[in-house]
């Protein structure tokens, strides 16, 4: 399937309201969102006179969201065209799950050795929230992302968890891609892996929590990999 089209209208119009965030940072997160829920697809084209009218805005804090977005690298300018939503290939999948292999285990380790009974408490709620079958993508996605998250705070480390983050926004869009994988993020043996990090850590075990981390994270990228290996994006 290949996702390419301009964007003219891509929805009802988005009241963007005054607060003390500028106008600017409200359509970053706005777009943001769009991307991350796969609204916008990779390969889509988007205008600054078409988001301009659905946002309610000028052109230019429409503008100026873009550039940060690019900055970012969820969007790239095409001169005197318009701007397009990054692609997606199986070697950004990879990266990310590389990256996150890096880091992700040594975070939980040292979380296994600083963590206080609340922080325990708070990963397991996280747990407990992700597999709730009552719940939906967006919230067993969001607990899964809180679980991984909590990690690097509870280790202290506010750098790697900002790392984390950016990592864990395309996994995000990965699961509303791929609708098939929806069951995976919330499915027993997601959930299990996730217990059994919070064990360790509970157990002040950084060795164990480090290496069910990376099993954990090894089970997740095949999972997905071979997933997204079937789909054709534009490149």
């Amino acid at each position: 399937m290949v996702y390419r089209k301009v964007v003219a209208v891509v929805g009802p119009e988005v009241d963007v309201a005054p607060s003390a965030r500028s106008l600017t940072d409200q359509v970053y997160d706005h777009l943001l969102e769009l991307i991350l829920n796969a609204e916008l697809r990779p390969g889509s084209m988007v205008l600054e006179p078409a988001l301009a009218s659905y946002f309610g805005v000028s052109k230019t804090p429409v503008r100026e969201a873009l550039r940060m977005l690019t900055h970012d690298g969820w969007v790239v300018t095409i001169p005197r065209k318009g701007y397009l939503i990054k692609p997606l290939q199986l070697a950004d999948v990879s990266e990310v799950f590389g990256l996150r292999m890096m880091i992700e285990p040594a975070l939980f380790a040292e979380a296994a050795r600083q963590a206080s009974a609340d922080s325990i408490a708070t990963l397991r709620a996280q747990v407990e929230r992700q597999g709730d079958e009552s719940g939906s993508l967006s919230e067993s996605l969001q607990a899964a992302r809180e679980f991984h998250l909590l990690g690097a705070a509870i280790s202290r480390n506010r750098r790697a968890g900002e790392v984390v983050s950016g990592l864990l926004h395309e996994i995000r869009r990965l699961h509303h891609l791929m609708p098939e994988i929806s069951g995976h993020i919330s499915s027993a043996e997601e959930v299990k892996a996730h217990a059994e990090i919070l064990a360790a850590v509970e157990r002040h075990d950084p060795d164990a929590a480090a290496e069910r981390m990376r099993e954990h994270l090894a089970e997740v990228s095949q999972v997905l990999v071979a997933q997204f290996a079937g789909i054709k994006v534009v490149g």
